[in-house]
């Protein structure tokens, strides 16, 4: 009969309890952390289907988090331009309020003060920043320690770095969308069509109801599409219809196409008559009118940027224009005001109406911004939906993987410990075995 040897029994047995001890090692941590899959030797079927799960929630991940960054900057610049048209449109009652007859000059320079106040705060929402940088200042990098600075108290202009760089940024499902608002679409600083800016259209409605300043001013532009008047435009083309240069030109006429209108103030009751000749230019034109200025008392401007002539009266008195259609020994066109869109008054009231149109175009430059910006955060928000319901079923597979079978390893547990019970107890009885007890058992 063959015999097997003690040391072998005793090593075969040893062997066996340190594989029960892993086993139980292995399952007690299970049980202890909830995760049966730490290593790839722990299951190799399903270690490759983890680790790609794993890869795609981590993707997901930082994809959420740039959706996250980029919603919050959209979010803040979207919540800035909604204060900004609040601001509008107070600034817009005010107008109206102060256009009203019914008030006094002194409650008319209160009504003043709030529009300061106004411009303080457009001030401050173009100055917003987020994560540090300035939300509405495109790739420039202001040289100040503001975007937007006051220039004067109270301020007379403001000193602002207008970058008009659109930025834009691909987004997981491919779609272009913009994620900034510049200066320019955001507050009309250095409008193409020279119309003003948000705070330099506040600083002269400010100045308007503090003062009292009576101005007569075209309402709009008074060119048409591509051809502008300039210094050398004369009096002749501002007649001619092929091509207009003017929205409604001043009609010709047979006799040499003068034009005459006169102006009216508390310095000249009956009226100052000014005539323009054909040959005449735009420069001549603003020169004629300020050379009888110390008659009238209105001194007159041409903006050939935004097209517009203004007539102010020096001493904020009430003035009038009219048109004469005949001047002294001179047939003339009576078409002045019409050509150059002015009102029939120059006072408070007709300024401020004016003025109007610079506020709605400012609120419509706002709007315009805040609807661009308002699409792309709805996006945003709908792919940040989306990956985020992508990331819990990563989360869900992931648990289906790495999670632990509680009852199955508590019950494996149970049985890992009974056996390992018992091989202590047979290897505690075959090592108090001695060649005597081998030798009696045989004999």
């Amino acid at each position: 009969m063959m015999r097997i040897a003690t040391s072998t029994v005793y090593s075969n047995q040893t062997a066996a309890i340190e594989n029960l001890e892993s086993q139980y090692e292995l399952q007690g941590q299970e049980l202890s952390t909830g995760i049966s899959l730490n290593e790839p030797s722990d299951d190799p079927t399903i270690i490759a289907q983890d680790l790609s799960v794993r890869n795609d929630s981590a993707v997901t991940t930082q994809v959420g988090q740039n959706l996250t960054g980029l919603n919050n900057l959209l979010s803040t610049t979207d919540s800035t331009l909604s204060s900004l048209t609040s601001v509008l449109q107070s600034a817009r009652n005010l107008a109206i309020e102060g256009a009203s007859d019914a008030i006094t000059p002194s409650q008319r320079s209160q009504i003043g003060q709030q529009v300061n106040q106004l411009l303080a705060q457009a001030i401050g929402l173009a100055n917003t920043q987020y994560d540090g940088k300035y939300i509405f200042s495109g790739t420039a990098a202001p040289p100040g320690s503001s975007l937007v600075q006051a220039v004067g108290n109270p301020p007379s202009a403001v000193a602002a770095e207008n970058n008009i760089v659109q930025q834009n940024e691909q987004l997981p499902n491919g779609q272009l969308v913009p994620t900034n608002v510049t200066l320019q679409q955001a507050f009309n600083v250095g409008a193409s069509n020279g119309s003003p800016s948000v705070f330099a259209m506040l600083i002269r409605l400010r100045d308007t109801l503090d003062q009292s300043q009576t101005t007569d001013e075209s309402s709009t532009a008074i060119n048409v599409s591509n051809h502008a008047v300039t210094l050398g435009t004369t009096i002749g083309q501002l007649e001619a219809t092929a091509p207009p240069i003017l929205t409604i030109p001043l009609a010709s006429v047979a006799n040499n196409g003068a034009v005459a209108f006169a102006i009216s103030s508390s310095l000249s009751p009956s009226g100052t008559t000014i005539i323009l000749t054909v040959g005449q230019k735009m420069q001549n034109v603003i020169a004629s009118i300020n050379a009888v200025s110390a008659q009238t008392g209105v001194v007159a401007t041409f903006n050939y940027q935004t097209q517009r002539l203004s007539l102010n009266d020096l001493t904020n008195s009430n003035f009038a224009v009219t048109n004469v259609p005949s001047g002294p020994a001179i047939a003339t066109v009576a078409n002045f005001t019409n050509a150059f869109l002015l009102g029939s008054t120059g006072d408070v009231v007709n300024n401020l109406s004016t003025q109007l149109g610079d506020i709605d175009n400012n609120l419509t430059q706002a709007l315009t911004a805040a609807g661009s910006i308002g699409a792309t955060v709805q996006t945003v928000a709908s792919l940040s939906a989306m990956e985020s319901s992508r990331g819990t079923s990563d989360t869900q597979v992931q648990s289906s993987l790495e999670d632990t079978d509680i009852a199955k390893v508590t019950s494996q547990f149970s049985l890992s410990q009974t056996a390992l019970q018992a091989a202590y107890q047979t290897t505690t009885r075959l090592e108090q075995e001695d060649l005597f007890s081998y030798l009696g058992n045989g004999s």
